[in-house]
């Protein structure tokens, strides 16, 4: 089959999204898979979510996965009487009931041990428009979360998604080193075992030494429904926002404004707020995802979130991807409920950490330089 010429998904994508002063880098990677290609990852994946644009934060998957485990632990130990009247019981609930850890109805189910140790997620945003559905791309975010259940704290480490960094078991397509956002891309374009989820892995294991556990990916349109169905979160906006480049699903750009002090954001502002990076860069970018992380997790926690299970149920079951089962959420979730905003300590490898290069295709992209780098991983991995 001949190949298209014309410019891809991913060009377009890479043109719109990308500040006027750096310079496209043609890539012959992000050319769309061919059809056959894209009917074999439609029907694996025949579950069907779709995403749409480029996401937020990785960060809201681990809000969807902890969460949705409170949320389930309130619904199934509490008394039925505590539940706000005409309340229906989750879906989910008819599931466990099915599992052969908690017996057949109608036997009581048992909620799992609480968990212990160190746990490590890998969490991804997918950068992908409405029309690009079921074919490969790449991650807008990725960070990793840290949950230390014994000493009952957690920690975020962020990764600038321009980050030029090796790339392993891809030496059979001729590809060693590339953009780390491009990780999933090549997993999910060369169908590696695993997909897009373990190949993103490996690489972050590969370049920073970093254990991971599971991965959980989230999409665009389960972020804003999410922060929607919570009634929205508040930050604290530290400096105002005035983006006249804010691109948009259609590839064009809107003027965002978001001024300093106390804000209360809906979903499709938090989004936004938590991807533009016109008027500064990436580091400040990673830092406004870490400041709505935070503020979803201290709005998931308040009581009056329970009320929102239903309606939180079906947007996670359509919006995210985890290899994290039923029972490990709930466990995750109720040790979790014990780590406070407080105990939560973010980290980012941002550009002082970083030198520039241009690539031979004229892009612009990061080269880590690991003497800075290891102190940052050395205080994330810290006991305690």
């Amino acid at each position: 089959m001949d190949e298209d010429t014309s410019p891809t998904r991913a060009q377009r994508r890479e043109h719109s999204d990308t500040a006027p002063t750096r310079p496209h880098e043609p890539d012959a990677g992000d050319t769309s898979p061919h059809r056959a290609q894209k009917r074999s990852r439609r029907a694996r994946n025949g579950w069907g979510w779709r995403l749409i644009a480029v996401l937020l934060a990785a960060a809201v998957a681990l809000n969807l996965c902890l969460t949705t485990g409170v949320w389930l632990n309130y619904y199934l130990f509490h008394p039925k009487e505590s539940r706000p009247p005409g309340t229906p019981p989750p879906p989910v609930v008819i599931l466990l009931t099915a599992l052969p850890r908690f017996g057949p109805t109608p036997a009581p189910i048992v909620a799992p041990e609480p968990a212990s140790g160190v746990v490590n997620i890998l969490l991804l945003g997918i950068d992908e428009r409405p029309d690009q559905a079921g074919t490969p791309t790449r991650t807008d975010t990725m960070m990793v979360l840290r949950a230390d259940f014994d000493h009952q704290t957690a920690r975020l480490l962020s990764f600038p998604r321009d980050m030029w960094v090796a790339q392993p078991n891809l030496e059979a397509y001729s590809v060693t080193q590339d953009r780390i956002n491009k990780a999933y891309f090549y997993g999910e374009l060369y169908q590696l075992p695993g997909g897009g989820p373990a190949q993103a892995m490996a690489t972050v294991t590969l370049n920073f030494g970093l254990r991971l556990d599971h991965y959980a990916l989230v999409n665009f349109d389960g972020f804003v429904k999410s922060v929607d169905a919570l009634g929205g979160i508040d930050i604290d906006v530290p400096e105002a926002i005035h983006d006249e480049s804010f691109p948009t699903n259609d590839y064009g750009t809107i003027t965002l404004d978001i001024s300093a002090g106390p804000q209360h954001m809906d979903g499709l502002t938090a989004l936004r707020y938590a991807r533009t990076r016109h008027q500064d860069n990436d580091t400040e970018r990673i830092r406004r995802q870490q400041l709505v992380l935070l503020a979803i997790h201290d709005k998931a926690v308040s009581f009056d979130a329970v009320t929102k299970l239903p309606e939180l149920l079906t947007i996670a079951g359509n919006s995210f991807r985890t290899d994290m089962t039923i029972p490990q959420m709930i466990s995750y979730a109720v040790a979790g409920r014990q780590i406070g905003h407080d105990k939560i300590e973010t980290y980012a490898i941002d550009q002082t950490m970083l030198s520039g290069w241009v690539t031979p295709g004229g892009a612009n992209v990061w080269i880590p330089n690991r003497e800075k780098i290891a102190p940052v991983i050395e205080a994330f991995l810290r006991d305690g």
